[in-house]
C-alpha cells in the first residue's frame, strides 16, 4: 500500500491536527493515518485508487495547505 507523508505549514494547534486527522480519516481509499504537530506533517497510508495530489486537494479543501513531501 503505498505511503505518503504531507508537510502542513497550516498546523499550529491540536485543534487544527485533530481536524486534519479528521479529514484524513474521512477520505475514501485511506487505511491509516497520523498527524505530527511538532513536525506539522501528516503521514497517510493509502490504496492506489487515490492520489498523493487528491489527498493534498482535500486537504486544501478543509483549509490546510499540504505539499507532498519527497522521499
Amino acid at each position: 500500500m503505498p505511503e505518503t507523508t504531507f508537510h502542513i505549514p497550516g498546523l499550529r494547534t491540536q485543534e487544527d491536527a485533530d481536524a486534519v486527522m479528521f479529514e484524513l480519516q474521512d477520505l475514501p481509499c485511506v487505511s491509516l493515518a497520523d498527524v505530527n504537530l511538532g513536525e506539522r506533517t501528516a503521514w497517510v497510508s493509502h490504496t492506489g485508487m487515490i492520489a498523493p495530489e487528491d489527498i493534498a486537494a482535500a486537504l486544501q479543501e478543509a483549509g490546510y495547505e499540504a505539499q507532498v513531501q519527497s522521499a
